[in-house]
């Protein structure tokens, strides 16, 4: 059970365990850089597939394989950089740059005097290479500006470029601090830009180094390049000869010589300075999409970050082509991952979880699901279908499902929630906050919810059950399951609706102890009584009620009438509760002008016990006789010939006399003539069948039609929705009662609730007999 919680528990949290898992994961990633190599490679296909073209600014003069071949054996004289300067410069170049360290003086001085002559005579600005580098395998460098004879006529910049951790160079320093100076990078100067910090720039290798215009060496000394090529143009001399070495790897390219390293940092510069943005904002807008996802159900999560996960890379690779913003997507896309991968872990343990509390014919909530969530103080009911099995064969197993599925939701408006558990194939359970006289009203409506059947594959199913319950509320569900099953066995076996669990021993000792209790409840004010309304359906009012008897047990909680009752009957005091029952109505309903009708044992009926009081009782309160009515139930042991000379006397002092339960009982139509009744009371079982059942719909119809030729009105009981009174209206029938027009209530509720409503409005109806 323990790790069953612990599996319901993740589940549970499911939605701020992803957020957590992308959240640690998209923070850990942007603090450590873990994701730049998926950035890196981001970039490598935008480099790949979408190329830019140069501005055309910059031109670049190579030191080639040919020129080497016309000029002969590199280094070359001084003398000719300086031909090539000053053809640069009557070319109408703006700015030179050389790639080439000039850090020592020439071999031939008269090379570096040729050379700073050169330099001297040029209008356009020149800039010279100046030695930044990592001495090998150690923290030291070596730092060298242009020789002191040159100097004084260019302007030194840096050449120094640092590799990424993969020896890949993406980055260019703006700034360089050399031998105490601090110098900008080549490409700011061929760029004409002047930033003054030391940020590193990101170069945009999509400006491949062979759409650059370039020119050998060589040609550019022989004058072979169309007029105007330089004309205002920065100029970027440097050797691109495998064999001269200089060869750096570059993001798509591989290996490229350094100048082109400088080339497109300068066209990167030209283009706007590169802002970027690192990882944080895509991640905060991916963690916000996650967040946002997680309001959905899981298979449109799966499909909302997998899209996001997807598209981090085009997004990214649309921003840097079209804009000069850099945005980092690494830590997004782990952060998409990470999200992914706990859902789907997640949606694994659902489906888990799932597999072990739910049943395999409906896929309902089952046992173990009960046991996991109701782990409160409750009533446990159980109710279980009696004629499953029967039911199951006649439709099939693959109707099982929607049979079990349609009953759970009858049976979620008697337990007043939707927490119904099907605890094995033929039962269901819940547990309930209730009090004991509240489930006992739930359970008795099941009747009148499962009367009109269940409607399977056009095939109405008649389901008949039984309940039971446990109201020992602080007992788990381990523990009062099996009780409240019990109670339900016990239910089947005695033939009625429910049944409340209780210990053989709980049932001696009440036994031996219930007329005793009942009288100290008689005096505590337990043993009350309720009143469930009629409805007259000729005036449409409330005309009156039934009076029925109610026992609260301080331990016990409710107790069924027909527990105690028949207790008290077979102990020969049925007299007493039945004149507190009296008194209680005939106090209650006189000054309402309202009838009212209580329930008479049939062994009081021939002992002269009953019309004195009663008498008594009628002045005392000044209630009319025939406000009053006596119930006498049809199937119940009929008295001997005083009991019915006793009747007629009740019946003469103006007291009316109703045939309860009618149907239920052997009677014929001479015992119909022979007991002074004015009223018939036609039992639930047929009222709620009325519908469904054609031969109840007859044997009540035909019912009524006798009792009004007898001179009889009759009563309905057990209407449980406006269809059944439409009904027994169209029938004729003259007073209902059931649940739809109100459940037993104390006389305070029932003053408040129907009192008000008992006065009869006008209505097309027939007269009554």
């Amino acid at each position: 059970m323990f790790r069953l919680r612990l599996l319901a528990g993740l589940t549970k949290s499911a939605r701020s365990l992803v957020l957590t898992v992308a959240c640690l994961i998209g923070i850990a990633v942007a603090f450590t850089g873990a994701g730049s190599d998926l950035d890196n490679q981001i970039r490598a296909k935008r480099y790949e597939h979408l190329p830019k073209k140069p501005s055309g600014d910059l031109v670049l003069v190579i030191i080639d394989t040919p020129s080497i071949k016309d000029l002969g054996a590199w280094p070359w004289p001084r003398s000719r950089h300086g031909e090539i300067i000053t053809a640069l410069d009557k070319a109408g170049a703006q700015r030179i740059a050389l790639d080439i360290i000039f850090d020592q003086p020439a071999a031939d001085p008269r090379q570096d005097k040729l050379f700073a002559k050169a330099l001297a005579h040029t209008h356009a600005n020149i800039y010279f290479a100046s030695l930044l580098e990592n001495l090998s395998n150690s923290k030291e460098t070596h730092e060298a500006l242009p020789t002191p004879a040159l100097l004084p006529f260019v302007k030194p910049v840096s050449i120094w470029v640092k590799s990424d951790p993969d020896q890949f160079h993406r980055r260019v320093p703006l700034n360089a601090p050399v031998l105490g100076r601090e110098l900008p990078v080549m490409a700011q100067a061929l760029a004409g830009t002047q930033y003054p910090d030391d940020g590193r720039v990101l170069i945009d290798w999509s400006y491949w180094p062979s759409q650059f215009p370039r020119i050998s060496y060589s040609d550019v000394l022989a004058g072979k390049f169309p007029k105007g090529f330089f004309q205002g143009k920065s100029v970027l001399i440097g050797s691109d000869a495998f064999g001269l070495g200089d060869q750096y790897s570059v993001p798509f390219h591989r290996k490229v010589a350094g100048m082109y390293i400088q080339a497109a940092a300068a066209e990167t510069l030209h283009a706007g300075r590169p802002v970027e943005l690192g990882d944080w904002p895509s991640l905060l807008a991916a963690l916000a999409l996650i967040g946002s996802a997680l309001l959905f159900k899981p298979i449109w999560r799966y499909i909302l970050l997998g899209t996001a996960l997807f598209l981090c890379g085009p997004i990214q690779i649309l921003i840097e082509h079209l804009s000069i913003i850099r945005i980092n997507v690494g830590a997004a896309m782990l952060a998409f991952t990470g999200a992914l991968a706990a859902q789907a872990l997640l949606s694994m343990a659902q489906a888990m979880l799932d597999r072990i509390t739910k049943s395999a014919e409906a896929g309902l909530p089952n046992l173990a699901a009960m046991e996991l969530h109701e782990r409160g103080d409750g009533v446990t009911v159980v109710v279980c279908l009696r004629n499953y099995v029967e039911t199951t064969a006649l439709l099939g197993f693959a109707a099982q499902g929607k049979l079990l599925a349609k009953i759970r939701d009858r049976l979620i408006l008697a337990a007043g929630h939707d927490r119904i558990y099907q605890i094995d194939n033929h039962s269901f359970a819940w547990r309930s906050n209730e009090e004991v006289p509240e489930v006992v009203a739930g359970l008795e409506g099941l009747e009148a919810l499962f009367a009109p059947g269940v409607q399977v594959d056009h095939l109405t199913v008649d389901i008949t059950l039984n309940a039971g319950f446990c109201d020992e509320v602080s007992l788990s569900v381990q523990d009062a399951l099996p009780k409240a099953v019990l109670a339900a066995t016990n239910a089947i076996n005695r033939g009625v609706l429910w049944e409340r669990y209780e210990t053989d021993e709980d049932e001696v000792f009440w036994k031996l102890s219930i007329l005793n209790e009942f009288e100290q409840a008689l005096g505590r004010g337990d043993v009350w009584v309720a009143y469930q309304p009629k409805l007259d359906l000729h005036s449409n009012g409330i005309t009156g009620a039934e009076a029925l008897i109610r026992w609260t047990h301080p331990e016990r909680g409710f107790i069924r009438p027909d527990r105690f009752v028949r207790a008290i009957e077979e102990a020969g005091r049925i007299e007493k509760l039945t004149l507190y029952v009296l008194e209680r109505a005939i106090a209650d309903f006189a000054p309402l002008g309202l009838s009212v009708a209580v329930n008479l044992s049939m062994r009081m009926l021939g002992k002269n016990r009953l019309e004195a009081p009663l008498r008594v009782l009628l002045e005392t309160y000044n209630m009319p006789a025939s406000k009053l009515t006596l119930e006498i139930t049809e199937s119940a042991t009929m008295a001997d010939d005083q009991g019915f000379t006793e009747l007629e006397t009740l019946r003469a002092l103006g007291v009316r006399i109703s045939i309860d339960d009618y149907g239920t009982g052997q009677s014929t139509l001479s015992y119909l003539k022979r007991l002074p009744a004015s009223e018939l009371k036609i039992d639930q079982s047929f009222v709620r069948q009325v519908l469904s059942s054609r031969s109840d719909s007859v044997l009540i119809a035909s019912t009524i039609k006798l009792a009004h030729e007898l001179d009889m009105q009759v009563v309905a009981e057990g209407v449980e929705d406006p269809q059944v009174l439409d009904a027994l209206n169209r029938m004729e029938c003259d007073i209902i009662q059931g649940y739809y027009i109100g459940r037993p209530v104390a006389i305070d509720e029932f003053r408040s609730k129907f009192v008000a409503a008992s006065k009869p409005r006008t209505r097309t109806a027939r007269n009554a007999a």
